[in-house]
């Protein structure tokens, strides 16, 4: 997602097209956080992330996991060895996760 974005502004700027500074600005600072899954635990356990940015999940456990949000902000994500999923971050605030199978496992994310 964040490639077709970034792609999208680099072509809007090549052909000389305006681009808002936000959109510059989101295309520059935006990040791509990975946390694995393994050992029944998600690693980082916590992240500090900022809206725009893209967050992945990778499960390198034998089992299955999901990344489950607490608040409902997502649905739940049902991951087999060696699946991934992402998400992009859409605003400030915190994103407490955990995994269905494994209620002990769980995570947080901290948006600014």
């Amino acid at each position: 997602m964040f490639n077709i974005i970034l792609s999208l502004i680099l072509s809007l700027v090549a052909t000389g097209e305006a681009v808002s500074a936000p959109a510059q600005r989101m295309a520059s600072s935006a990040r791509l956080h990975l946390i694995e899954i393994r050992e029944l635990g998600f690693m980082p356990q916590r992240a500090l992330v900022s809206p725009g940015d893209t967050i992945v999940w990778i499960n390198r456990d034998i089992v299955p996991h999901t990344v489950t949000s607490l608040e409902g902000i997502w649905s739940p994500q049902e991951l087999d060895e060696g699946q991934s999923w992402e998400m992009v971050v859409a605003g400030d605030g915190t994103y407490h996760y955990f995994c269905e199978f494994h209620p002990e496992m769980e995570g947080l994310l901290a948006a600014h």
